[in-house]
């Protein structure tokens, strides 16, 4: 199967079989499932334990992968393209609104640093698959796309997808790939916190102080996700802001894709996921005073975001995942491995806490917003906003290296 833009889609072939309960161009009841389903992840991890162990990304995902394979609603919508090209852009300059660089280096050094380690654990991973399957067709689009995703999360997946020109089926195939293995990760992560060696061989400080504190009965996730003071000139300001910097990415983008410029010119500024970050970051380093007063945004971003997860899982259906090959999930595995033992063993050599590892890992493997669901779901408070600005680091470089591991492949 190639796995270039101008490929036959495996989808034609699975849905000539597949009739759902909610067509296609029932484009009401569709928004109306895709909605309920991101309020639903929502509060499944705020509400229940079993979410809040999982993670409301996880839960949006397999929700609607669910949903697709029993027919309910259809796998190709206009609905799941409105996500992708509009909502999903909008999403990324308001989670970035609170990625001052300057705040990051202030408030996040040492986590930092810990974070870089797990990008190189995640460099180091993709660099031994590239090796092995060289000779593959489309191995610098896989490439490209398993470092985007496993340095800043899914959204560079999508984004390295694109500048690759990997088909849009298989991109979808390889990201739904990505989160069922985040997901297993992420228990990974949260099972070696209980195990003897790791508490013997590393600090635990912050998971200490949860096992001698009280039991509040809130979950972790509804008490950081608490009510705040957000105006609706806030919300207006977050929105204009938002569409502003992506009206001037998309017009940037095809100014830049309409000329003669160098292919790595192409991919660096006719990426409109690159260009808006580049802005954004610029724009809330240097103006960090206006983008605080912007209270609201971070909600809607996570809505946003989950939304995209939800058009994750309705794009999928396990016909097609079973189709996508080895190779993809050959470079996930290779890549969870290096990304958890380089962190270890060098945390173990520099004295990191178990907790400072394990979120860093997560920060890498999943993004922001995993790695703050994981943070707030073991009510480790203190790395809640470190995490979160890791992350957003991470949703900064991770498309550059994705780029260049790419291209190096070529």
């Amino acid at each position: 199967m190639s796995m270039r833009k101008e490929s036959i889609p495996l989808r034609q072939d699975v849905e000539k079989r597949m009739v759902s309960l909610i067509q296609s161009e029932q484009v009401w009841l569709i928004w109306m499932v895709v909605i309920a389903l991101g309020a639903f992840a929502i509060l499944a991890e705020q509400k229940f334990k079993w979410g809040g162990k999982i993670g409301s990304a996880i839960i949006a995902i397999f929700s609607a992968l669910l949903l697709v394979n029993i027919r309910l609603i259809p796998a190709s919508s206009s609905v799941y393209g409105v996500i992708d090209s509009y909502i999903l852009p909008l999403s990324i300059p308001l989670l970035l609104f609170q990625c001052d660089l300057r705040k990051i280096i202030r408030e996040s050094g040492k986590l930092c640093i810990v974070f870089f380690v797990s990008a190189v654990g995640t460099l180091v991973g993709v660099a031994v698959c590239g090796l092995v399957f060289r000779d593959v067709d489309g191995v610098s689009g896989i490439a490209a796309m398993t470092t985007g995703a496993h340095i800043g999360g899914t959204v560079n997946l999508v984004a390295m997808g694109q500048t690759f020109q990997m088909d849009a089926n298989y991109v979808n195939a390889c990201a739904i790939a990505a989160n069922l293995f985040l997901a297993f990760y992420m228990l990974l992560l949260s099972s070696a916190a209980n195990l003897k060696i790791v508490r013997k061989m590393y600090r635990t400080p912050f998971i200490d102080e949860m096992e001698s504190s009280v039991d509040t009965g809130k979950s972790m996730a509804e008490s950081y996700w608490k009510p705040k003071n957000i105006s609706l000139l806030s919300l207006a300001m977050s929105l204009a802001t938002t569409f502003v910097i992506t009206g001037v990415s998309q017009t940037i983008c095809t100014a830049v894709n309409g000329t003669d410029a160098p292919f790595i010119v192409k991919q660096l500024f006719g990426s409109i996921y690159l260009v808006m970050t580049l802005i954004t970051v610029a724009l809330v380093t240097l103006f960090p005073k206006y983008f605080e007063k912007l209270q609201g945004a971070e909600e809607l971003g996570n809505f946003a975001i989950i939304l995209f997860f939800v058009g994750l899982g309705c794009k999928a259906n396990l016909a097609e995942l079973a189709q996508i090959g080895l190779i993809v999930v050959a470079f996930i595995i290779c890549i969870m491995v290096c990304n958890f033992f380089v962190t270890m063993i060098v945390g173990k050599i520099f004295k990191w806490s178990y907790e400072e590892i394990s979120v860093c890992c997560n920060a890498t493997f999943g993004g922001p917003t995993t790695a703050a669901a994981y943070a707030i779901n073991k009510g480790w408070h203190a790395l809640v906003v470190p995490s979160i600005l890791v992350g957003l680091l991470g949703y900064i470089i991770g498309n550059y290296f994705g780029v260049l591991i790419g291209n190096l492949l070529m």
